[in-house]
Protein backbone atom coordinates (compact mmCIF):
# COMPACT_ATOMS: atom_id res chain seq x y z
CA UNK A 1 0.00 0.00 0.00
CA UNK A 2 1.39 3.40 -0.95
CA UNK A 3 1.51 6.35 1.46
CA UNK A 4 -1.33 8.01 -0.46
CA UNK A 5 -3.49 4.89 -0.21
CA UNK A 6 -2.71 4.57 3.51
CA UNK A 7 -3.62 8.22 4.13
CA UNK A 8 -6.88 7.80 2.24
CA UNK A 9 -7.75 4.67 4.21
CA UNK A 10 -7.17 6.48 7.52
CA UNK A 11 -9.12 9.65 6.79
CA UNK A 12 -12.71 10.23 7.75
CA UNK A 13 -15.24 9.80 4.90
CA UNK A 14 -15.97 13.12 3.18
CA UNK A 15 -19.68 13.84 2.82
CA UNK A 16 -21.01 16.73 0.75
CA UNK A 17 -24.15 18.14 2.39
CA UNK A 18 -26.35 20.20 0.06
CA UNK A 19 -29.20 21.73 2.08
CA UNK A 20 -30.65 25.25 1.81
CA UNK A 21 -32.24 25.26 5.29
CA UNK A 22 -29.45 26.66 7.49
CA UNK A 23 -30.82 25.26 10.74
CA UNK A 24 -31.14 21.76 9.31
CA UNK A 25 -27.73 22.05 7.62
CA UNK A 26 -26.10 22.86 10.97
CA UNK A 27 -27.93 20.08 12.83
CA UNK A 28 -26.98 17.48 10.21
CA UNK A 29 -23.40 18.73 10.20
CA UNK A 30 -23.11 18.39 13.98
CA UNK A 31 -24.47 14.84 13.88
CA UNK A 32 -22.17 13.78 11.06
CA UNK A 33 -19.04 15.35 12.54
CA UNK A 34 -19.77 13.75 15.92
CA UNK A 35 -20.11 10.40 14.10
CA UNK A 36 -16.68 10.84 12.51
CA UNK A 37 -17.43 12.23 9.06
CA UNK A 38 -15.85 15.23 7.35
CA UNK A 39 -18.62 17.48 6.05
CA UNK A 40 -18.42 19.84 3.11
CA UNK A 41 -21.31 22.31 3.23
CA UNK A 42 -23.34 23.89 0.46
CA UNK A 43 -26.62 25.78 0.56
CA UNK A 44 -27.24 25.86 -3.20
CA UNK A 45 -26.66 23.67 -6.21
CA UNK A 46 -24.00 26.03 -7.56
CA UNK A 47 -22.15 26.06 -4.23
CA UNK A 48 -22.33 22.25 -4.11
CA UNK A 49 -20.73 21.86 -7.52
CA UNK A 50 -18.02 24.42 -6.69
CA UNK A 51 -17.25 22.65 -3.40
CA UNK A 52 -17.25 19.23 -5.04
CA UNK A 53 -14.90 20.39 -7.80
CA UNK A 54 -12.38 21.39 -5.12
CA UNK A 55 -11.86 17.83 -3.86
CA UNK A 56 -13.05 14.25 -3.86
CA UNK A 57 -16.10 13.22 -1.86
CA UNK A 58 -17.14 9.79 -0.64
CA UNK A 59 -20.88 10.47 -0.55
CA UNK A 60 -23.42 13.27 -0.83
CA UNK A 61 -26.63 14.24 0.91
CA UNK A 62 -28.70 16.36 -1.47
CA UNK A 63 -31.94 18.21 -0.81
CA UNK A 64 -34.36 17.56 -3.66
CA UNK A 65 -35.57 21.18 -3.78
CA UNK A 66 -32.83 23.82 -3.79
CA UNK A 67 -33.29 27.54 -4.45
CA UNK A 68 -31.21 27.54 -7.64
CA UNK A 69 -31.31 23.98 -8.93
CA UNK A 70 -33.07 20.68 -8.60
CA UNK A 71 -31.43 18.02 -6.50
CA UNK A 72 -31.62 15.53 -9.38
CA UNK A 73 -29.57 17.88 -11.59
CA UNK A 74 -27.02 18.35 -8.82
CA UNK A 75 -26.81 14.58 -8.39
CA UNK A 76 -26.23 14.10 -12.13
CA UNK A 77 -23.45 16.70 -12.10
CA UNK A 78 -21.82 15.07 -9.05
CA UNK A 79 -21.86 11.71 -10.79
CA UNK A 80 -20.26 13.28 -13.86
CA UNK A 81 -17.47 14.56 -11.60
CA UNK A 82 -17.01 11.46 -9.41
CA UNK A 83 -18.63 8.53 -11.17
CA UNK A 84 -20.82 6.34 -8.98
CA UNK A 85 -20.70 8.52 -5.86
CA UNK A 86 -23.43 7.39 -3.42
CA UNK A 87 -26.16 10.01 -2.97
CA UNK A 88 -28.84 10.24 -0.30
CA UNK A 89 -31.73 12.53 -1.21
CA UNK A 90 -33.65 14.43 1.46
CA UNK A 91 -37.03 16.02 0.92
CA UNK A 92 -39.97 17.41 2.81
CA UNK A 93 -42.43 16.00 0.27
CA UNK A 94 -43.31 12.46 1.30
CA UNK A 95 -45.53 11.86 -1.70
CA UNK A 96 -45.57 8.77 -3.87
CA UNK A 97 -44.57 10.72 -7.02
CA UNK A 98 -41.38 11.98 -5.36
CA UNK A 99 -40.48 8.49 -4.16
CA UNK A 100 -41.02 7.12 -7.68
CA UNK A 101 -39.00 9.91 -9.32
CA UNK A 102 -36.01 9.24 -7.08
CA UNK A 103 -36.13 5.43 -7.12
CA UNK A 104 -33.95 3.46 -6.70
CA UNK A 105 -31.91 6.12 -4.89
CA UNK A 106 -32.21 6.25 -1.09
CA UNK A 107 -34.50 9.00 0.21
CA UNK A 108 -34.79 10.41 3.72
CA UNK A 109 -38.03 12.28 4.36
CA UNK A 110 -38.06 15.39 6.55
CA UNK A 111 -38.42 15.58 9.45
CA UNK A 112 -36.00 12.80 10.29
CA UNK A 113 -34.23 11.81 13.46
CA UNK A 114 -30.51 11.79 14.09
CA UNK A 115 -30.70 7.99 14.28
CA UNK A 116 -32.39 7.78 10.86
CA UNK A 117 -29.82 10.17 9.38
CA UNK A 118 -26.80 8.27 10.68
CA UNK A 119 -28.21 4.87 9.68
CA UNK A 120 -28.86 6.17 6.15
CA UNK A 121 -25.38 7.69 5.87
CA UNK A 122 -23.72 4.50 7.15
CA UNK A 123 -25.58 2.48 4.53
CA UNK A 124 -24.60 5.07 1.92
CA UNK A 125 -20.94 5.09 2.94
CA UNK A 126 -20.94 1.30 2.85
CA UNK A 127 -22.03 1.49 -0.78
CA UNK A 128 -19.00 3.61 -1.69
Amino acid sequence: MTETEAAAANRAPRVLLVEDDEELRLAVTRALVKAGYQVILAGTGAAALAAAAAGAIDAAIVDVFLPDAGGLGVARALRELFGAVPILFVTGLAVHAVREALAPAPVLFKPFSKRQLLASVRRLAGAA
